[in-house]
């Protein structure tokens, strides 16, 4: 027995003829008696009574015939689900990020999978670039953005943005009227910075030693929030693209000087986990991910 006997016995039963089953189904009315031989002699019983003008259930058929229904559709609602969950993308999808990146980002993204994309699930981890890459390379996340400040490509990564690095300070540090500032004067500058390693802090470290002095950190942390208050709180500086403290700078607590002499450039960057192929989810957050990112900033 098979849910295409069962689907036969309903139409028939429905239609109280072979013939007229045959005509509305599109298949031959021999195949139709066929199958039902095949359901009557599995079961061990007949279903129907022919008469002159067709067929009527049997006192089995009459008792069989409300649960055949509920099998019927219970199979067709179950085919119909699952050709539904193949169509649409579900499943969890862990995303490493910076918190350059996340401000607005991470917003925008959720907001966008639970409009077009609600079987998808969004984990979002924040942490610093060197973390988010330990943690793409252990397989953690399965989609890592990140920062990297020398020039040249990264391997197997596609850039999203690139940004100015600048001196982010209190509107009355004694850097804050400067135009812009030359990575010596750094020398002069007691920093908050985030904890090593740390990409930006070490490219900074070398060209500080490169001019034969020492950065002075006086602070790091594992969180750009911690950064700010002690910022806000103290005569410490942080070293950043602007965007990170875009409120803050807009409202006037911080104040944002271009680095010079070297000019320093942040790239985001994307990349994918080789631990696996990505699962279809993870292939519709990047592409999310990559639309969401080249929208002017001010969109986001």
């Amino acid at each position: 027995m098979d849910i295409k006997q069962l689907k036969t016995f309903v139409d028939v039963a429905a239609n109280g003829s072979y013939a007229r089953t045959a005509a509305i189904v599109g298949i031959a009315q021999s195949a139709l008696s066929r199958q039902m031989a095949a359901l009557e002699r599995g079961i061990g019983g007949r279903l129907f009574h022919r008469t002159g003008r067709g067929v009527v259930l049997t006192e089995l058929g009459e008792r069989m015939l409300p649960r055949a229904r509920t099998l019927v559709a219970d199979a067709s609602a179950w085919e119909i689900a699952a050709r539904q969950e193949r169509a649409e993308p579900h499943g969890e999808v862990t995303l490493g990020v910076v918190p350059v990146a996340s401000r607005g980002l991470i917003a925008s993204l959720a907001a966008e999978l639970r409009n077009h994309y609600p079987g998808i699930r969004l984990r979002a981890l924040e942490a610093y670039s060197g973390q988010v890459e330990e943690w793409l390379g252990s397989g953690r996340v399965e989609i890592a953005i990140y920062n990297r400040y020398r020039r040249g490509r990264v391997a197997n990564a596609e850039s999203l943005a690139r940004a100015d690095v600048h001196l982010i300070a209190r509107r009355d540090h004694p850097m804050a009227r400067r135009r812009e500032l030359a990575v010596r004067s750094f020398a002069e500058i007691a920093l908050a910075m985030p904890v090593r390693p740390n990409s930006l802090t070490s490219l900074l470290t070398g060209l500080a030693a490169s001019q034969h002095f020492e950065l002075d950190i006086r602070f790091e942390a594992g969180s750009t929030p911690l950064i700010k208050d002690v910022m806000l709180a103290s005569d410490l500086a942080t070293v950043s693209s602007r965007h990170v403290f875009a409120r803050e700078i807009a409202s006037g607590e911080l104040v944002a000087i271009p680095v010079v002499r070297p000019k320093i450039v942040q790239t985001t960057w994307m990349s994918l986990s080789s631990q696996h192929p990505p699962s279809a989810a993870a292939q519709i957050v990047t592409r999310l991910i990559r639309q969401l990112a080249a929208r002017p900033r001010a969109a986001k």
